[in-house]
């Protein structure tokens, strides 16, 4: 049978908008486009609704919060117990800067990455709204359980600070793991996952962990459900966010013996 080119032709011109690539495949090099959907019917409800959850516990902190001292050290189970005793204020002021840094520094180096553009400003709520909602839902821990701080334990409590009963779960370190899981989930999607950014990720976030146990703010089952609720969320969001990226599906005009004829494919 003949070969009629024209019709292959017409063919490949009609249907290859329907080559649809979600993946980049490893001998391509990396993308800097879009990593992120964003719909602004969800996303800013959602954003909306953090952010109260995440400021107006504090400015209601007095009336929400209703424990009191002395604190009895038997009442602290034998895991945290060590704990007690505790007061480093420079542990305590370093952990400030850290959390601090932990957010600025993967937005500056973002913005550096992709300009003053859409994609940034994707990136950027994305990340706003993994901060508001890892904010937002420590606070529904922190305001529920009104855990004593280690230093409301010791010999002469604070009085009348009602934030020394905020202590579980830690929002320092969930912050901190919750900001860099976001932006290693970041720089996966668009360059390709790597080890590397887990491993700053974990060894910042542990050392944020250390810094407030050493400091007296917080026992070690505090910043352990913070590391693991920071990076859950931090984890989830963009991960929800993503733009789907994950097969191949190709209709290619081809000849063989038998004449011309279209074949399907499909790559995962």
């Amino acid at each position: 049978m003949k070969t009629n080119w024209r019709l292959i032709l017409l063919a490949s011109i009609i249907l290859s908008p329907y080559r649809l690539t979600a993946e980049e495949t490893s001998d391509l090099p990396p993308r800097r486009d879009s990593v992120y959907r964003v719909n602004p019917a969800v996303d800013i409800p959602v954003l909306s609704a953090a952010a109260l959850g995440a400021t107006l516990p504090l400015l209601f902190e007095p009336q929400l919060i209703h424990q009191k001292c002395p604190c009895n050290p038997d009442d602290v189970n034998s895991f945290d117990r060590p704990v007690l005793g505790n007061q480093d204020a420079t542990a305590g002021m370093i952990s400030n800067y850290a959390v601090a840094l932990a957010i600025a520094v993967p937005i500056a180096l973002d913005g550096a990455d992709q300009g003053f553009s859409k994609t940034f400003g994707e990136d950027l709520l994305v990340f706003t709204e993994v901060l508001s909602l890892n904010t937002a839902i420590s606070h529904i821990g922190r305001y529920g359980v009104q855990r004593p701080r280690p230093v409301a334990y010791t010999a002469n409590p604070p009085e009348g600070r009602a934030g020394e009963f905020l202590s579980f779960y830690s929002g320092h370190s969930a912050s901190v793991f919750a900001a860099l899981s976001a932006a290693s989930m970041t720089y996966g999607y668009r360059y390709g996952h790597r080890v590397w950014p887990w491993l700053i990720t974990a060894g910042v976030g542990v050392g944020e962990s250390v810094l407030r146990v050493a400091a007296g703010r917080h026992f070690y089952t505090d910043v352990i459900a913070g590391a693991v609720m920071g990076t859950a969320i931090g984890t989830l969001v963009p991960f929800l966010h993503r733009r789907y990226r994950g097969s191949e599906l190709t209709v290619v005009p081809t000849e063989d013996a038998d004449g011309a004829q279209l074949v399907w494919s499909r790559k995962f």
